[in-house]
């Protein structure tokens, strides 16, 4: 995963919860809250860019350049849109970051960064992200020149960071659990806490793609570069039973892992995986999309009988049921049994 420039000034973080959203608020530069805001830029943050939402000039593009003026306060407030953990760096031509934000990972939840404008300032971008999610910035006034245009990508390859996390509550997973990038890529496994390590799912790996099988480390990390595009799946050998599996996209996906889950956990789509960029365990976990294989299973029943309807609650197996008919209840049939034990007794004594 690439990181901000050293350099980078880390400012205070003034936290604030309302109506069950979290709002941050991060104060660069010289600004400060009682500054007057000469604009501001609002955004929807998610891993395919930075869409703007206002004012007029930015609403509707994805990425917009930001015009400032030199020594005039902005702030720049974002939602995060996708739960994919995102935050806004400011750099200059040198790739010195001149503010920079903490990270902010649930999705609703929104952040807001208020700096005053330099006239070295160049790009703002997310430093998880900082290819997709990159726009220009600028700056008049203060000497500065009239546009400083961000380089175009040089198409190098990239190593992206997957945590390997052993949690208090007993659970272990990567993180992110889905992770989408290109051939000729790196894919660093760090450790994070506890002991793992990466194995592939030999069957569920692109042909002609090198299968691999890692030690177990306590700390540092496993690095591996992909060239073969496809979806690959993969499990930590200790914790595979666990639920310990993630898998990865290079390129284009296809191969053997599509459509379908491995036998020992449900894993984000595919497409999905490629459309955000990468996805959060935590993200996927309480909802994401996945290549659900899960099947409800039925009782069959002769045709014209009605299908039985069964509670693990008692006291609901004693309730009527659309599928009992009409006023049948549990407890009305085993009366119906008994009365007719006792009918057949007095019968037979009768006789």
């Amino acid at each position: 995963m690439d990181t901000p420039a050293n350099g980078a000034t880390r400012r205070s973080l003034l936290r604030t919860i309302g109506a069950g959203v979290v709002a941050t608020s991060v104060v660069a530069g010289s600004a400060s809250a009682q500054t007057e805001v000469t604009e501001r830029f609002e955004f929807n943050g998610v891993t395919a860019g930075w869409e703007g939402l206002a004012p007029s000039s930015i609403e509707g593009t994805t990425n917009p350049t930001l015009s400032l003026e030199a020594g005039q306060t902005y702030e720049f407030y974002w939602e995060n849109g996708d739960g994919a953990p995102h935050n806004v760096v400011i750099e200059d031509a040198d790739g010195n970051a001149l503010v920079e934000s903490e990270f902010v990972s649930s999705q609703g939840e929104s952040q807001t960064v208020q700096f005053t404008a330099e006239a070295g300032m160049a790009s703002y971008y997310c430093a998880a992200h900082p290819s997709s999610m990159r726009g220009d910035v600028e700056i008049t006034g203060g000497g500065a020149s009239t546009a400083t245009p961000t380089p175009e990508p040089a198409g190098e390859p990239q190593t992206h960071e997957v945590k390997m996390v052993s949690s208090d509550d007993g659970s272990f997973y990567f993180d992110p659990i889905g992770l989408h990038v290109q051939p000729g890529d790196t894919i660093s496994w760090v450790i994070d806490s506890g002991s793992h390590n990466v194995v592939s799912y030999d069957e569920r790996i692109p042909e002609g793609a090198d299968t691999f099988d890692t030690e177990i480390i306590s700390e540092g990390s496993h690095d591996l570069t992909f060239e073969t595009e496809g979806t690959y799946d993969y499990y930590c050998m200790p914790h595979r039973t666990l639920g310990m599996i993630g898998r990865f996209v290079v390129g284009e996906p296809g191969g053997p892992a599509e459509g379908s889950n491995p036998e020992d956990g449900e894993l984000p789509a595919s497409s999905d995986i490629v459309e955000q960029g990468s996805i959060s365990y935590e993200a996927f976990t309480s909802g994401g999309s996945g290549d659900g294989t899960a099947t409800a299973e039925a009782t069959a029943t002769p045709e014209g009988t009605p299908a039985q309807v069964t509670s693990a609650d008692p006291e609901e197996q004693d309730q009527p049921t659309e599928a009992s008919g009409p006023g049948f209840t549990a407890a009305g049939a085993l009366s119906a049994i008994g009365a007719g034990a006792l009918l057949r007794a007095y019968r037979t004594r009768d006789e």
